[in-house]
C-alpha cells in the first residue's frame, strides 16, 4: 500500500520547488530589465556628451569640420555610428551636401576597393538631401557605417570625407576630412 504521508510530503516539495524557481525567475528578469535601462540610460547620455564635444571642439577650435576619427576599425557584417559637426563659418546662409569619396584600397590585402559612390551608397547610411545652415551655425550629424557580410571588400581603404557648397560639384568643396576604414573579416 501506499504511504499517504510520503506522498503529501513529495507533492509539497515539488510545490515548494516550483515557488521557488518562479521567484528566482521573477528576480533574474527583473535584474536584467533593470540592467538595460542603465544601459540605455548610459549610452544616451555618452552620446549626447560626444554631440557636445564635437559641437566645443568646432567653435574653440575654429573649424569648419569636425571629424573625431581618423581610423575607424569594422568587422564585415558589422556597423558603428560616425557623429561628424559641420559649421557654417561665413556670414551667408550655407546649403551643404555630404559626400564620401573612395581614394583608394588596399595594396595586396585580397580585397577590392569600392571604386565609385554607388558602392560606397551600400557603407555610409546619412542623408543625402541638402541641409542649410544659417550664418555662424552648428550641425552635428550621425552617419552608420556598415559593410555589408557578403563583400570581398577586407584591408584598409583611405576614403575623403567632403562637405559639398550648393552648385553641388567636385570644384565646390567647402570642406573636407582624410580618414581611414580598415575592414576586417
Amino acid at each position: 500500500m501506499f504511504n499517504k504521508k510520503a506522498s503529501l510530503e513529495i507533492s509539497i516539495q515539488a510545490i515548494v520547488i516550483v515557488v521557488l524557481a518562479m521567484t528566482l525567475l521573477g528576480l533574474g528578469l527583473g535584474f536584467v530589465r533593470g540592467l538595460f535601462k542603465t544601459i540605455t540610460s548610459t549610452t544616451e547620455d555618452v552620446t549626447e556628451q560626444v554631440r557636445q564635444k564635437i559641437l566645443d571642439d568646432l567653435i574653440t577650435g575654429d573649424k569648419k569640420v569636425s571629424f573625431p576619427k581618423t581610423e575607424i576599425i569594422i568587422d564585415k557584417g558589422e556597423s558603428t555610428i560616425l557623429t561628424v559637426g559641420i559649421r557654417n563659418k561665413g556670414d551667408q546662409p550655407l546649403d551643404y551636401k555630404m559626400r564620401f569619396t573612395s581614394v583608394s584600397g588596399p595594396d595586396g590585402a585580397g580585397g577590392t576597393s569600392p571604386s565609385g559612390p554607388d558602392e560606397l551608397k551600400g557603407w555610409f547610411q546619412f542623408s543625402e538631401q541638402s541641409s542649410v545652415l544659417t550664418a555662424a551655425d552648428s550641425d552635428v550629424r550621425n552617419i552608420r557605417i556598415s559593410i555589408p557580410t557578403g563583400s570581398s571588400f577586407i584591408g584598409s581603404y583611405f576614403l575623403t570625407f567632403e562637405v559639398l557648397e550648393n552648385p553641388f560639384t567636385s570644384s565646390n568643396i567647402y570642406a573636407q576630412k582624410d580618414f581611414f576604414i580598415v575592414v576586417r573579416g
